[in-house]
């Protein structure tokens, strides 16, 4: 008899668990449980946030989802974290609970590198290749253009490898991933223009700290130049629009 009721038993139980009405009672109960939690002090009472620079507070606020007066211990932490790293500022996002009554979120931002251009069109990108904005970007307009393929993936190690020397990089206005192996660099020039200087595939700092020295030395990005070739290892090659010559040949000509 006992072991024909522990049979019995044993059904009754598989049967409300798969029917689910163990799931929604314990739902309920954990529900009653927020709702004296909260009556008791633990309820949202401020969402405070720290490292918001660039992200819109509307849009923050919306992907946070929380109401003031909400049990706080039923909030999901991992899912706000979560809704809040989609806005394309976000970076990552830390979500805490200060008990009784406050979320904290920390915001790591995405830190503005390059324009991209595709499409002719210009999107901002952080200093991992990500799309950040194609909207407003007026104020990033002093931001160098990287352009191709792949480009914004690589624009952050390009730009470092540019900084080092100063003088170059104030003239650099864009970046030319080229056939996916190199780099050509559009530099402002002394008439309005560009001089595009074609790095090599192999060597890129060497050749720009060439340039560097080449332009402190003699002058060459100073001259009526559209070229400079630095893809041969220790050569620069350059070329000039048509009639440069017979210009710099003429009387009164400083050359």
């Amino acid at each position: 008899a006992g072991a024909v009721a522990l049979a019995t038993l044993g059904g009754g139980i598989g049967w409300v668990v798969e029917s689910g009405r163990a799931v929604a009672a314990w739902d309920t109960a954990v529900d009653g449980l927020h709702r004296i939690t909260a009556d008791a002090g633990l309820a949202v009472g401020d969402v405070l946030v720290t490292g918001r620079r660039e992200t819109d507070v509307a849009a923050l606020l919306d992907m946070v989802g929380i109401e003031r007066g909400m049990p706080i211990l039923a909030v999901d932490l991992d899912a706000v974290r979560q809704r809040v790293e989609t806005l394309p500022w976000v970076k990552d996002a830390r979500v805490e609970r200060h008990l009784p009554d406050t979320l904290f979120i920390t915001l790591t931002e995405r830190r503005p590198l390059a324009l991209w251009q595709r499409h002719r069109a210009l999107a901002l990108v952080d200093e991992d290749g990500v799309v950040i904005t194609d909207g407003k970007l007026g104020r990033f307009a002093d931001l160098p253009i990287v352009i191709g393929d792949g480009a914004p993936e690589r624009a952050r190690e390009a730009i470092a490898m540019l900084a080092r020397e100063p003088d170059l990089l104030a003239r650099v206005r864009a970046l030319t991933w080229v056939g996916d192996r190199r780099w050509t660099v559009r530099l402002d020039d002394l008439q309005g223009g560009g001089i595009d200087v074609q790095l090599p595939e192999s060597g890129a700092a060497a050749a720009w700290t060439q340039l560097a020295v080449m332009e402190r030395d003699h002058g060459v990005l100073r001259r009526e130049v559209t070229t400079v070739d630095l893809r041969i290892p220790n050569q620069l090659i350059v070329r000039v629009p048509p009639g440069a010559e017979e210009r710099a040949k003429a009387p009164g000509k400083n050359t």
